[in-house]
């Protein structure tokens, strides 16, 4: 299946058209990993985002060589590195294959200019990735209530003293 076919399918780029789509592949490479190997380390230069088209990557804090903090998942038509087209120059966390993998590598800087030149398609390929954004905290919040929820209120919640 051709690039601009399978960005047209996959959020942040489902709502460009065919012209939009066509600027866009310029900056896209399909790339193929295997089990184990990663995508990109945690404080690293982030200058791209991917595509996931197949597989399984595990988005991990690295603490030290025998600890990782396990965040999320995320599979076919899933977004990583994205922040980096928020502005963030470091990879927050490290991406690693848990199966082989194939993505969209798509250079962050060249879709910028992108972006410059036509502010149709970086309004709409940042609305999208905002909402993906505020998705993700939700389910993250969601997440941490149930952490807490199991803990006394006195405990969580500062107490104010009134005297």
């Amino acid at each position: 299946m051709s690039l601009v076919r399978l960005l047209s399918n996959t959020t942040p780029f489902a709502h460009l058209d065919e012209k939009q789509l066509a600027r866009v592949v310029n900056c896209c490479e399909r790339q193929h990993y295997p089990r184990g190997a990663v995508i990109y380390q945690q404080n690293t230069p982030a200058s791209k985002m991917y595509i996931i088209l197949e597989g399984l990557v595990s988005l991990d804090d690295v603490v030290d060589s025998s600890t990782s903090i396990s965040y999320e998942r995320r599979g076919p038509k899933g977004m990583i590195g994205s922040a980096s087209l928020l502005g963030l120059k470091l990879h927050s966390l490290t991406a690693t294959c848990l199966e082989p993998t194939q993505v969209i590598a798509i250079d962050v800087p060249c879709l910028e200019k992108i972006f410059e030149e036509d502010y149709e398609v970086g309004f709409k390929v940042i609305s999208e990735v905002a909402y993906i954004f505020s998705q993700r905290y939700e389910r993250a919040k969601t997440r941490l209530y149930n952490v807490f929820k199991e803990i006394p209120v006195r405990l969580v919640c500062r107490q104010t003293v009134d005297e």
